[in-house]
C-alpha cells in the first residue's frame, strides 16, 4: 500500500489501515471519531492515532531485535498500534490503558491484529491501568498493580522496556504517570528502559513533565533527531519534515541511588 499518512490526517478514518514499519503487514486499526460514530466525541484523547505513537514505531523497529521473550508495557497505549509494531518486531507487549479507550478500541485492535502479525513475532495483549489509580495505592502503601490479573501483574514484573506516547499533555497527569513509571522500574535491580515520545505542542508543560521524571528519580536524555529521522527514512514512509514537526523521543532510566539521595 502507499506510505501512511501523519496521524493528524487520519482522525476521520473509523477503520484505518496502516502498515507496520519495515514490513509488508498492514494493520486495520479501528477508531473512534466523530465521522464514524456519529458522536461529537469519546471524552478521551486515546482513541484515535497519534504521531508519537508512528515515530517511536519507528525508531524501535530500527534498533536490534529483541531477544525471544523479551517483554515490554506500554502505557496509554490508545489504538494499539505501538504495541502491535513492537511484538512484530518480537517483543511480548502488555498494552494498557484506561475505559472507555481499553474496550472500544485498544483491546478490538490487539486481538484483531496480534492475527496479523508475521510469524516469528512476539505477543499483544491489553489491561486497564489507570495512572491515578496507581499513584493512589502507592501513597496509601498498597500494592499498585492489584486490580491486574496474575499473568499481567507478573508481565509488569519482568518488564525489560517500558514506553509511552503523548501522554505528556495534561498537568494533572504528569505526576501519576511518572508515579506508575516509578512503580514499574522502582523495585527492579536491573530497571528496565523507558521510552517517551511526545510532541512539543506546550513547551513548558513538555519541560515541566520532564523536570518531573528527573525528580522522580529518573536520568532522562533525548534521542538525537538525526537518528529519529533515519529510523523514519528506513520505515519507508516517505514523510517530508514538516509532517513530524516538533516530536521527539526521550529515553529514560530508573537512577536509583540517585533517587534514594534525593529523599535522604
Amino acid at each position: 500500500m502507499d506510505a501512511p499518512l501523519p496521524a493528524p490526517a487520519t482522525k476521520h478514518v473509523g477503520a484505518l489501515q496502516h502498515p507496520l514499519p519495515r514490513s509488508d503487514v498492514v494493520l486495520t486499526l479501528q477508531q473512534r471519531t466523530a465521522t464514524a460514530d456519529g458522536k461529537k466525541d469519546t471524552g478521551t484523547t486515546g482513541t484515535t492515532l497519534w504521531l508519537g505513537g508512528q515515530v517511536l514505531a519507528a525508531y524501535l523497529a530500527s534498533l536490534p531485535p529483541p531477544a525471544r521473550g523479551t517483554a515490554a508495557v506500554e502505557l496509554g497505549a490508545g489504538v494499539g498500534f505501538l504495541a502491535l509494531s513492537l511484538a512484530a518486531s518480537g517483543y511480548d507487549v502488555l498494552a494498557t490503558d484506561v475505559e472507555p479507550v481499553l474496550s472500544t478500541v485498544l483491546a478490538p485492535n490487539v486481538d484483531t491484529g496480534a492475527r496479523q502479525l508475521p510469524r516469528g513475532a512476539g505477543s499483544a495483549t491489553a489491561a486497564l491501568i489507570d495512572w491515578v489509580a496507581v499513584a493512589d495505592a502507592v501513597r496509601a502503601g498498597t500494592p499498585p498493580f492489584a486490580s491486574l490479573s496474575p499473568a499481567a501483574a507478573e508481565h509488569i514484573a519482568r518488564a525489560d522496556v517500558v514506553v509511552t506516547t503523548d501522554t505528556l499533555y495534561a498537568p494533572y497527569l504528569i505526576q501519576p504517570l511518572w508515579a506508575t513509571l516509578k512503580a514499574i522500574c522502582g523495585p527492579r535491580d536491573k530497571p528496565p528502559a523507558v521510552y517517551l515520545c511526545l510532541e512539543r505542542r506546550d513547551p513548558r508543560l513538555v519541560d515541566a513533565g520532564l523536570d518531573a521524571g528527573r525528580e522522580a528519580g529518573f536520568e532522562i536524555r533525548r534521542v538525537a533527531h538525526g537518528r529519529v529521522a533515519k529510523a523514519l527514512d528506513r520505515a519507508g514512509w516517505r514523510w517530508a519534515p514538516d509532517d513530524w514537526a516538533g516530536v521527539e523521543v526521550w529515553r529514560a532510566k530508573w537512577k536509583a541511588a540517585a533517587a534514594d539521595a534525593g529523599e535522604a
